[in-house]
């Protein structure tokens, strides 16, 4: 019990939450840009979705990387910024994918179309779901895991959060020492 209490006070469910939250910001922008994009005639269907995802994709990252994990300074490359496009593109293309499959699954399904949305609708909720787990532990322990501790200007996760603390390199723990 005292586990789970520790657990549940932890920096990892303010991270999860931070990252829930701009995940939802991020869905608000991306559906905002889509109806407006798609609405006003400025493109085709396909390409105002590809337009909005972008859009969204790069606000989640900026939530994700300054507001959830608190990081700072210049992002690495091939550490951050490579793997997490990678995810959110390989999240569209699962999302595409299975809302597709779902599409012609429905046509065989149901007569009619409402109940046809709704199932398509469904599915894309449901991958989004799955996506949005999968991708949190992603981020949590690959992609933004250990830039803190040699990042220049980084903050500390939460304050007492003894990972977030920065220490002198020169320092040296008292059990190394002769």
């Amino acid at each position: 019990m005292i586990q789970v209490r520790r657990l549940l006070r932890g920096a990892l469910p303010r991270i999860f939450g931070r990252y829930a939250i701009g995940s939802v910001v991020a869905g608000v922008v991306s559906e905002i840009t889509l109806l407006t994009v798609y609405g006003l005639e400025l493109l085709g269907p396909s390409a105002a979705s590809v337009v909005a995802w972008g859009l969204g994709a790069v606000v989640n990252y900026v939530l994700n990387r300054w507001w959830a994990w608190k990081l700072r300074g210049r992002p690495k490359p091939l550490r951050e910024l490579l793997p997490y496009w990678l995810t959110a593109v390989v999240g569209l293309v699962i999302a595409s994918w299975g809302t597709g499959v779902a599409d012609r699954v429905g046509h065989q399904i149901f007569d009619t179309d409402g109940p046809r949305v709704i199932f398509v609708g469904a599915v894309f909720l449901g991958i989004y779901g799955l996506l949005f787990v999968a991708k949190f532990f992603l981020f949590h322990y690959f992609v933004f895991a250990d830039t803190r501790s040699g990042e220049e200007g980084a903050e500390p996760a939460e304050e007492g959060d003894e990972a977030g603390r920065r220490r002198s390199r020169s320092q040296v723990p008292s059990t190394t020492r002769e």
